[in-house]
């Protein structure tokens, strides 16, 4: 079990470095955290570098009631929305798995020595908030453009 959200961003994030995921293969994305000045701040916006999809994950160890609401605001300016929980608390969230099918909102677990699972994928979807969606692409060209003077 996770102890802080933080914690499971950090373990995430090294995933999403490391290996393929069935998110497609998430090392030809680009990778942002906790990005300001949208509906909300979501723990980790991804942008394909391929076909340009923005997918977004939520992160909560237990709430999962608050990260679907969070994940469905981000679907705004994303293309695909995802929660993730802690593994160790899922049996709850797969009680209303309903929910996400309904709302089209991804779930995916992870365990503390970093085992992704992907409960339901979701389909894309167009952004409705174009402005913010333009915002968001704005951010990723920003921060690529200062990964490469690195």
């Amino acid at each position: 079990m996770f102890e802080t959200e933080k914690e499971m961003v950090i373990a995430l994030i090294s995933v999403l470095k490391n290996k393929s995921l069935s998110i497609n293969n998430a090392r030809d994305f680009l990778i942002m955290q906790e990005v300001e000045g949208l509906v909300g701040r979501p723990d980790i916006l991804l942008k394909s570098k391929k076909n340009k999809k923005i997918i977004t994950i939520e992160l909560k160890l237990k709430n999962w009631k608050r990260a679907l609401a969070q994940a469905y605001k981000y679907k705004s300016f994303s293309d695909i929305s995802y929660v993730c929980m802690d593994e160790s608390n899922i049996d709850s969230v797969l009680k209303h798995i309903d929910m996400f099918e309904k709302y089209n909102i991804g779930l995916i677990t992870i365990s503390k020595n970093k085992k992704v699972n992907i409960l339901y994928k979701p389909n894309a979807t167009e952004p409705y908030a174009k402005d913010l969606y333009k915002k968001v692409s704005v951010k990723f060209n920003a921060f690529e453009a200062n990964l490469s003077l690195n």
